[in-house]
């Protein structure tokens, strides 16, 4: 039972957030915050809460698909690497993150043309709060095959997990990118 809880929800905080919020958007709390299409020339912004696992990754990648991208982070200092696992999964896609170095919100020039890509629900007030509530805002899981609002934090998870956490991210992004 916690190798299932573990491997595919990352902790049991992250099943019980996962229903959660899977209910929330059940019933349409999320609907303002679903997949929008991007303009061509819009910048893309990830956004996560240390900009060194999922941000840093959706960041490279939405580059590589030849978009306009940039990453930040939530609550997290500014000039630290990405994760060593978020390294090591973005070399084996042919990527590369070992010249990030982490933003904090707070530090990031946003432009109001910015599409704000975040990764939780609980990002959005967060960010709302540090940032403003100028910037369009969505849900990075909304851009997955099977639609879902909340892509859960893999930093201190096990490998099949943050394997499958940063699969989801990049699966949002290919959505994002179409």
């Amino acid at each position: 039972m916690n190798r299932l809880v573990y491997g595919r929800f990352g902790s049991r905080k992250g099943l019980l957030l996962f229903f959660y919020h899977w209910l929330i958007a059940l019933v349409g709390g999320y609907s303002k915050f679903a997949a929008v299409s991007p303009k061509s020339d819009q910048r893309l912004v990830f956004v996560c809460s240390g900009n060194i696992c999922r941000s840093p990754l959706a960041e490279v990648y939405a580059r590589s698909l030849g978009k306009e991208a940039a990453s930040c982070g939530l609550h997290c200092g500014d000039e630290f690497p990405a994760d060593p696992r978020a390294r090591a999964f973005a070399r084996h896609q042919g990527l590369s993150l070992e010249d990030h170095k982490t933003v904090n919100v707070k530090d990031f020039a946003f432009r109001e043309t910015d599409l704000i890509v975040v990764m939780e629900p609980d990002h959005i007030k967060s960010f709302q709060q540090k940032v403003g509530s100028k910037c369009q805002l969505v849900l990075a899981g909304s851009y997955c095959k099977n639609p879902f609002p909340y892509i859960h934090d893999p930093f201190n998870t096990c490998e099949e997990f943050f394997s499958r956490c940063e699969q989801r991210v990049m699966e949002a992004v290919r959505g994002l990118c179409a």
